[in-house]
């Protein structure tokens, strides 16, 4: 029996200068997966004048796992120890590293003025501002480095430089108010954390993605790189996947979601994915069981394009259909026509039927059973029925064409079959929406689909006019549009052309769904 972690949640605060303490002490470190600080200098004046004003800066969230992870050596300019048992950093790294950054006074690490200029900021005591010391046009007494309102012999010995300058004695007073003032507010200063104690990575994407205000997402290939760093290789899973995705832009398919990917690599330890703890992964080499991986997820993605006519990663209709897909091109490299012909109609199948939607979890691991015996020739379609009796049906006909809905993706996806049907599509090709009445007016009898190259190829084949009065009927019987609806359209009867548009895209997919073997249902 599996083990089940346990995990506790706690909210709690610090002091500013605690915080600063704890990570000077390493019982606060950033996994390796935090490596890019990525703030401007605004940003980083603004997080100190939030301070100032006594604004809230946002929560932390610290994890401490049950094992040890992979860290950054250094925190800003400046290397803080490694102790074991530590708390990781989730989010609040660009806060964290800024305040660590700036506020450590470099005298305490072996480090030169010039590695440390870009967290070197200064209060101006004259004008109550923070910034980063460009020119020296006044005389230092007027600009405290922030390191000194922190650290009390610093500040001192600050104070005293004020009163022995030959300023004014009013404007050393003036001057020394507003460095206690300030003094005051850093050390009273407390920030608000979250801290995780064990778990796993799913747990703790889970935790994070509630707990985080800042809208940020975190992904658990980010979390996994903390346990698979590779110094020797560099290798870092999060920046795999990335250029991993960078190349699928060949089919519009880069902005897949990372754990979809992750899902797809998990899937090939040879179980569901929902059944593969992050963890497990662990148990290979990841660099080479990934470069694996992709070859699959490359032929899956390629497979979509070229063969469904997803132009648009946003019109997958699910996707578990990519992660089976993947799947099946781990377990059958190199399919027949025939074979391929079988994956598509299983495609259809269940993007018609609603299959990841109807079915428990336990239902859609023997449905993952089902389908890997298809993959390797064992059973004709590789769908899963819980009753041989069963018959499939459709959801409603969709009233409008949009991206978050299943019916609607797959209503536009049999669109783009009528009109590619076998013909090779280049790379990169993309569909535009032509609009026969208001643009406000989705329906589908509204919308006229035309691939990017058409355009590209001639570019008086825009006008819709022209399109409609010039096509040939074979072309327009694609794009649902009969002799009789080019009729309407000519006397400029708009309303009938769209009624009859519509039945005629019903009376199509009608047709396709039924050939199917699934109950259609247009209300």
């Amino acid at each position: 029996m599996e083990t089940k972690t346990t995990i506790s949640v706690k909210p709690d605060k610090i002091r500013l200068l605690n915080l600063l303490e704890e990570i000077a002490e390493g019982k606060i470190n950033i996994p390796v997966f935090q490596r890019d600080f990525v703030w401007k200098k605004d940003q980083m004046k603004n997080l100190f004048d939030s301070i100032s004003k006594g604004y809230p800066i946002g929560s932390l969230l610290f994890w401490k796992p049950d094992k040890e992870y992979t860290t950054l050596p250094l925190i800003g300019p400046y290397q803080a120890a490694h102790p074991q048992n530590n708390y990781y950093v989730l989010d609040g790294f660009q806060r964290i590293t800024t305040l660590f950054g700036v506020l450590s006074n470099p005298n305490n690490y072996n480090k030169q003025e010039s590695d440390i200029k870009d967290f070197l900021i200064y209060y101006n005591l004259e004008t109550k501002e923070f910034d980063f010391l460009q020119k020296r046009k006044m005389t230092n007494i007027y600009q405290i480095p922030l390191y000194k309102i922190v650290d009390t012999f610093e500040y001192l010995d600050f104070i005293q430089e004020v009163k022995s300058s030959p300023i004014s004695v009013g404007e050393q007073n003036k001057l020394i108010n507003n460095a206690k003032e300030i003094n005051k507010i850093f050390l009273d200063y407390h920030i608000p954390y979250v801290e995780i104690n064990g778990g796993d990575i799913k747990s703790a994407v889970d935790i994070f993605s509630r707990v985080n205000s800042t809208g940020t997402e975190i992904s658990e290939d980010f979390m996994l790189s903390a346990l698979t760093y590779n110094e020797s290789t560099g290798f870092l899973l999060s920046d795999s996947i990335t250029e991993f995705l960078n190349g699928l832009n060949l089919y519009n398919f880069e902005d897949l979601k990372r754990d979809t990917v992750l899902n797809c690599i998990s899937n090939a330890r040879g179980k569901i994915y929902f059944d593969v703890k992050i963890e497990d992964l662990l148990d290979v080499d990841l660099e080479e069981f990934t470069d694996a991986s992709y070859v699959h997820i490359d032929k899956a993605v390629r497979f979509l394009y070229e063969r469904i006519h997803i132009l648009d990663v946003r019109l997958i209709p699910y996707p578990t259909q990519l992660i089976f897909i993947s799947e099946y091109f781990r377990l059958n490299q190199n399919p027949t026509e025939n074979e391929t012909k079988a994956l598509e109609r299983w495609f259809w199948i269940t993007t018609y039927s609603n299959y990841f939607t109807i079915y428990s979890l336990s239902q859609q691991r023997s449905a993952y059973q089902v389908f890997c015996d298809f993959a390797l020739g064992l059973n004709n379609d590789g769908i899963y029925r819980v009753d041989d009796e069963i018959v499939f049906s459709t959801a409603k006909y969709p009233d409008k064409f949009y991206f978050n809905a299943v019916r609607s993706k797959a209503l536009q996806l049999f669109y783009l079959k009528s009109i590619i049907g076998e013909y090779e599509i280049p790379e990169r090709e993309g569909f535009k929406e032509i609009f026969i009445t208001s643009k406000r007016d989705r329906t589908p009898a509204n919308i006229i689909f035309r691939l990017s190259s058409e355009f590209e190829e001639d570019k008086d084949k825009k006008a819709l006019d022209n399109f409609i009065m010039n096509s040939p009927e074979s072309i327009l019987e694609k794009h649902f549009i009969n002799s009789n609806m080019v009729n309407l359209f000519e006397s400029n009867n708009l309303d009938e052309f769209l009624l009859e548009r519509d039945e005629f895209v019903k009376d199509s997919e009608r047709n396709f769904v039924e050939n199917l073997g699934i109950k259609y249902s247009d209300l």
